[in-house]
């Protein structure tokens, strides 16, 4: 079994318009992790898809139309040279295999094959019934494999080989069921995460589907 070291810091801090919404029934579950299994009224629209000379960007909104408040995993971490961790507002993980492009911000489980000292956990943002939150993800080119997790070799890739990217986003449907730490990160910003069991297991997975790359050359 492989051991991997660099998860266990954060759990130590305590195109075209396109929509989807989680469906009603259960689905199989993704290659990252998680279900689309989700309340029906969580809905992620994509509002574009769009690269400028070294970046991928997507801009989206996700729209809580529950009677309970949300918790999206969408609080990714940057690691820096020093160990501290900072809240990166725009990062998103990529992943490069099986011939896709997928960016995804939510909690991608820990692979059964490696042991981690802790697994890196997003940090939640709450949305309350009826709120909705705006969203950039962006992501350096070329794309290059950006995982939590090794789990193979990494991938490089131009855009200019890339048509259809998708987006996943991972939320907790039941905001006042989960348990919460609270801590600050290295930049004193206020930030809480929920128990890696408890979040891998509620969590539900939006999925825009493939969605086309404008400017892509």
């Amino acid at each position: 079994m492989r051991t991997f070291r660099r998860a266990g810091a954060i759990m130590a801090l305590a195109l075209i318009v396109g929509c989807a919404r989680a469906p009603e029934r259960p689905a199989p579950p993704v290659e990252t992790g998680g279900q689309r299994v989700a309340q029906a009224d969580v809905e992620l629209k994509v509002e574009s898809v769009a690269r400028d000379a070294d970046t991928l960007a997507v801009t989206y909104a996700v729209h809580n139309r529950t009677a309970k408040a949300v918790l999206l995993l969408d609080g990714l971490w940057d690691v820096g040279f020093s160990g501290h961790l900072t809240l990166a507002p725009e990062r998103a993980y990529v992943d490069l295999s099986g011939g896709k492009v997928v960016l995804s911000r939510m909690l991608l489980p820990v692979p059964e094959d490696l042991a981690v000292e802790a697994p890196e956990v997003p940090a939640v943002t709450r949305v309350e019934p009826g709120a909705t939150v705006n969203r950039r993800a962006a992501v350096p080119l070329p794309l290059r494999t950006a995982l939590p997790y090794p789990t193979g070799p990494e991938d490089t890739r131009e855009l200019s080989a890339v048509r259809e990217v998708s987006l996943r986003v991972g939320y907790l449907p039941d905001a006042d069921a989960v348990t919460l730490g609270e801590g600050r990160d290295a930049q004193g910003t206020p930030i809480q995460t929920p128990r890696y069991g408890q979040a891998v297991t509620a969590q539900r997975v939006l999925d825009s589907g493939p969605l086309p790359v404008t400017g892509a050359k």
